[in-house]
C-alpha cells in the first residue's frame, strides 16, 4: 500500500476527495512493470469525454502488456504473486502523476500469463461495465454462457437470471478482454495460462480466489477438454455468480491463494524482458 507523503498536504486533500485530476494528456509509466492508465478509456468510452474535464463520470482501468525472451513457465507462481503485488504499487503511483483521487483507485490487480508473455489489468472503476457494454466480446459470450448456466442449473431454477456479482468489473475479465483483443482464435485454454489476482484490503494486500465461491475453484489443475460444471459449482448464494464459473469455463489455472510471493529480478526473468507496451481494452496498442 501506498502511504501518503505528509509534506504533500494539498495533494492529500485532492486525493481524498477524487479532484482535480489531470488526463489532458497521456503520461509515460514510471515503474519496472509498465503499468499505466488505460487512457483511450477513460477519455473515449462509452463515448468522447473531454479530457480537460475532471467532473465528468469516466471509467478507470490500469494495465500493462510485458513479453519475455522465454517463456514465462520458467516463473513461478510464488513470482506471478509478487508481480501482481508490485503491479497495484505502480497504479498508484500513476494515479499520483495524474492527481487522480483515491475513490476512483482499483483494489484489484490480475496477472495473466501463457506463453512467453503476462498481462497485468485491474479491477475497472467507474459506472459503465465494459464487460457487458462493450459488446461482441469473447469474454462476454462466456458470461452469458456461465449466466445460462447459472439460471439453468443454478438456485434459480431456470427463474432468476442474475449478471456477474461484480458487474463483470474484476481483474481477471479486464486481463481476458486484452488477451482476445490481440488473438481471439486461440482460447485461454489452449494456452496454459494461469491467473491470479491480489486485492488492497484494510490490512494490505491479499492474494485471493476468483469471486463467486473461492473455495470451489481448483488451483493449478487443467479442466477437461470439455468444462462441465458439476452441482457443487453451481451451489452459490442467488447473488454470487462471479469469476469461478468464468475462469473455470475458459480453462484457466488458478494460481493458489496459500503461496507466499518470490522476489525476482526482471532484468533475468524468463530471460529478460524484449516488448514493453500497453494493451488498451478498445484495442489500442500504447507502446513506450
Amino acid at each position: 500500500m501506498l502511504v501518503p507523503n505528509i509534506s504533500l498536504p494539498l495533494l492529500g486533500i485532492a486525493c481524498t476527495f477524487g479532484k482535480g485530476y489531470d488526463i489532458t494528456k497521456p503520461l509515460r509509466p514510471k515503474g519496472p512493470l509498465g503499468v499505466a492508465l488505460d487512457y483511450s478509456l477513460a477519455t473515449s468510452w462509452p463515448e468522447p469525454r473531454d479530457a480537460k474535464d475532471s467532473s465528468v463520470a469516466r471509467n478507470w482501468v490500469w494495465t500493462s502488456h510485458l513479453q519475455f525472451k522465454n517463456p514465462v513457465s520458467a516463473i513461478t507462481d510464488r513470482q506471478l504473486w509478487q508481480i501482481a503485488r508490485d503491479a497495484l504499487d505502480e497504479v498508484h503511483v500513476d494515479m499520483k502523476l495524474y492527481k487522480i483521487g483515491r475513490k476512483h483507485r482499483p483494489s484489484a490487480m490480475s496477472v495473466l500469463a501463457w506463453g512467453n508473455e503476462i498481462i497485468l489489468a485491474s479491477s475497472q472503476r467507474g459506472r459503465s461495465s465494459f464487460s457487458y457494454g462493450y459488446r461482441g466480446t469473447p469474454v462476454l459470450e462466456t458470461l452469458e454462457l456461465c449466466q445460462i448456466t447459472w439460471r439453468e442449473d443454478g438456485p434459480g431454477g431456470g427463474e432468476t437470471d442474475k449478471e456477474h456479482r461484480n458487474e463483470g468489473k474484476c481483474g481477471e475479465l479486464m486481463a481476458a478482454h486484452l488477451y482476445y483483443s490481440q488473438d481471439a482464435t486461440v482460447t485461454l485454454a489452449q494456452r496454459n495460462a494461469r491467473i491470479g489476482t491480489v486485492v488492497e484490503q484494510s490490512d494490505g494486500l491479499k492474494n485471493t480466489d476468483p469471486c463467486g465461491q473461492p473455495e470451489n475453484v481448483s488451483k493449478n489443475r487443467r479442466p477437461p477438454p470439455k468444462v462441465e460444471f458439476t452441482e457443487r459449482d453451481l451451489t452459490y448464494r442467488k447473488d454470487n455468480l462471479g469469476c469461478n464459473l468464468f475462469v473455470k469455463r475458459e480453462g484457466l489455472m488458478v494460481l493458489d491463494e496459500e503461496l507466499a510471493p518470490e522476489p525476482y529480478d526482471l532484468s533475468t526473468l524468463a530471460g529478460g524482458v524484449v516488448v514493453s507496451n500497453q494493451i488498451q481494452l478498445c484495442a489500442v496498442i500504447r507502446r513506450f
